[in-house]
């Protein structure tokens, strides 16, 4: 299989992406057509083949866009397995009681921490927004 690059009147990258256009800029520069990086016809060129440099290139900015291509596959098999089924998921009362939980274990954590908190004597005296009468 071998890749080719855009056409020369089309932009193949995002404009403001530097790395990107380097990259094309060097592929368009070494080759117009490539095989795949790690291919057998890759293996078959001589080492200091430019197109050699091309697919190398090309691998790099598909690992830089796109990252490990196993956790890529991974992701597609999980974003393409069916859903649960709509009568096994939660209800919308039980996400807002389970929301609501979480906002009172919050407020009670809060209580707590500030509870615990003693203002150092070195601090100025200040009004308490909301106790007037406490300072």
């Amino acid at each position: 299989m071998t890749m080719s690059a855009p056409a020369l009147g089309a932009l193949a990258v995002d404009p403001t992406d530097v790395v990107a256009l380097w990259a094309e800029a060097r592929l368009r520069y070494l080759a117009e057509d490539f095989p795949p990086y790690g291919s057998p016809a890759w293996y078959a060129l001589h080492p200091d083949d430019p197109v050699r440099f091309a697919s190398v290139i090309d691998a790099a900015e598909k690992w830089r866009k796109y990252g490990d291509e196993a956790e890529l596959l991974q992701w597609f098999r999980e974003a393409s397995q069916r859903p649960e089924a709509i009568h096994r998921r939660r209800t919308l009362a039980e996400l807002d009681e389970k929301a609501r939980q979480c906002r009172v274990q919050a407020l009670d954590a809060w209580t707590a921490r500030r509870a615990a908190i003693t203002p150092n004597p070195r601090w100025p005296q200040a009004a308490i927004p909301g106790q007037e009468n406490r300072t």
